[in-house]
């Protein structure tokens, strides 16, 4: 296994497979001259690299349990970017960027006006599920993806795509070590986004409004660790119809058993709001689609229906009661 820039990167924040983690302390130990790099990502550039080497076991499984005990366990769909030298609109700025790469004429004034009318822009920044939205206005294709990869970057910019990454704004532009710690302490948090422009192999180049020069490169561990705070959230802009689908990982969400029983009420509901429409606009039974008479097989009782499609309403179900926990939400029942 080929231990690159990129593994380390992400060994440093504790998402690696066990084959990749034993690559990565076998190479450590076969190279401690990395080690100083690896300690920096990992929020401990300050500490005695030579010490370290010395009881490179113990160390290293130190540092991995602090990477995954920083992991989020939700994800901050509601978390403000704002961090900006001039003022908290760093979301108005990457959305400007994008609308005039693809040949939308717009200032940043105008931008920053329809985003308070609209109710995005807040005195205190912009959501991070709200970004994109005044590009997705000008009829652009907006792409809203968590726990995104290096690669994911690299092929969205291939594409043609503009890439906005959501990121901590302070491990970038700040005291790096002392915001690693605190990441442990207090839990990630991003507050900022910035343009990436590309991804090679040691750095990647940035534009950036909260800096003077706006136009700055970071190592790849660095940027990766601060765009970790915000579970690798990426908004990917498009002027084409390559829409590619990426839903939001819920694989690691378990729910109680009476969320379960919840999951059936919520399914046949959504069976019946689709119905009602259906009927409202004239659709009745048919035992075969008709569109043109507007006949319909599953215009009938949910419980009538096939097993087969009262699985789809299920899983419809299912994954909207993961997405609230996932998004950091408690469904609680009234006694």
């Amino acid at each position: 296994m080929i231990v690159d820039n990129e593994l380390l990167a992400a060994y440093a924040e504790g998402n690696v497979s066990h084959e990749e983690r034993e690559a990565v302390r076998q190479y450590l130990a076969a190279n401690p001259d990395m080690m100083e790099s690896v300690l920096f990502a990992m929020g401990d550039a300050d500490d005695n690299v030579d010490s370290y080497i010395e009881n490179l076991g113990a160390m290293l499984d130190g540092m991995e349990a602090r990477a995954l005990h920083a992991q989020p366990s939700t994800l901050p769909m509601t978390a403000m970017a704002a961090q900006n030298i001039i003022d908290n609109s760093c979301v108005i700025r990457c959305e400007g960027i994008a609308l005039r790469h693809f040949g939308i004429m717009v200032s940043d004034e105008d931008l920053l006006a329809r985003s308070r009318a609209e109710g995005w822009q807040k005195p205190s920044g912009t959501a991070l599920h709200n970004i994109g939205r005044l590009a997705g206005m000008q009829g652009l294709s907006v792409s809203h993806r968590y726990h995104c990869s290096v690669e994911d970057i690299r092929e969205a910019l291939s594409a043609g795509s503009v890439v906005i990454a959501a990121v901590d704004a302070n491990e970038l532009v700040g005291n790096y070590a002392a915001e690693k710690r605190k990441d442990t302490s207090e839990g990630l948090t991003p507050n900022h986004v910035v343009v990436v422009e590309s991804v090679g192999e040691d750095f990647v180049t940035i534009t950036d409004s909260a800096t003077p020069q706006q136009h700055d490169a970071y190592p790849l561990p660095q940027f990766v660790d601060a765009w970790d705070d915000s579970s690798r959230y990426l908004i990917v802009i498009s002027d084409g119809e390559d829409y590619e689908p990426h839903p939001i990982d819920l694989s690691d969400v378990e729910i109680s058993d009476d969320l379960i029983e919840l999951r059936e009420a919520i399914a046949e509901n959504a069976h019946e709001v689709w119905a009602y429409n259906r009927k409202l606009e004239g659709w009745t039974y048919g035992p075969e689609r008709d569109d043109a008479k507007k006949l319909h097989p599953d215009m009938m009782a949910y419980n009538r229906l096939p097993e087969s499609e009262k699985l789809y309403d299920r899983e419809m179900a299912m994954n909207t009661i993961k997405l609230l926990k996932k998004l950091g939400w408690n469904l609680t029942k009234e006694k």
